[in-house]
């Protein structure tokens, strides 16, 4: 199993939430591997993404002297929707900064409660809300125009839809009172049902 503990229901959800589980390469490769896009595809994909910190490997502990080589399970979202991304055209290092950011760390405003009491980031809160049955996640990639100033200021958020209503993360605060000139919107339910499946097969 991907990304799966030996616990069932909500006690895999608080044990996937609280990192518990630490990530191979190899793991990771075969979570992010299907049809077209072999583990060889997605080893050489993590190397490249790691490379420019979009993502980052870590050590168990201060006694592990090996290379860091561990990554948590928000760094596995954060890479399948850098993935879709790019699939999209969509590989500037400022967009997928603002990805792997958005996913890996709470931004101030975020924290949707004492940080002691919360998962470490928005990616391991919502891999627990859908191992214990939420659903429609979004990830909003926008582009704000800048006064003044060519390039456009990207901006990521991660929401979820509950009975009409959004609640997640917020785009950051430089964004505001900006207009929004484009934006891209990646749904992440199929990214999570994919990197969370009974693997009966290695691509």
């Amino acid at each position: 199993m991907t990304l799966q503990t030996t616990e069932t229901g909500n006690e895999r959800a608080v044990h996937i939430a609280h990192d518990r589980v630490g990530l191979t390469h190899q793991v990771l490769a075969e979570a992010i591997a299907e049809p077209g896009f072999k583990v060889a595809d997605a080893k050489a994909f993590i190397r490249n993404m790691a490379a420019a910190g979009y993502v980052k490997p870590y050590g168990r502990g201060r006694a592990d002297k090996r290379t860091a080589h561990l990554y948590r399970p928000d760094a596995a979202l954060a890479l399948g929707v850098l993935l879709r991304a790019s699939e999209a055209g969509f590989s500037s290092i400022a967009v997928r900064k603002a990805l792997g950011s958005a996913m890996q760390n709470w931004q101030p405003g975020d924290e949707p409660g004492p940080l002691d009491d919360i998962p470490r980031s928005p990616g391991t809160l919502i891999i627990a809300a859908y191992a214990e049955g939420a659903r429609n996640f979004v990830t909003d990639l926008a582009f704000f125009r800048q006064p003044e100033m060519r390039e456009p200021l990207v901006g990521v958020r991660y929401r979820q839809n509950s009975n009409g209503m959004d609640r997640g993360t917020n785009f950051p605060a430089e964004t505001a009172g900006l207009d929004v000139r484009s934006s891209w919107t990646c749904p992440l339910d199929p990214v999570l049902a994919h990197l969370m499946r009974h693997k009966s097969t290695t691509h």
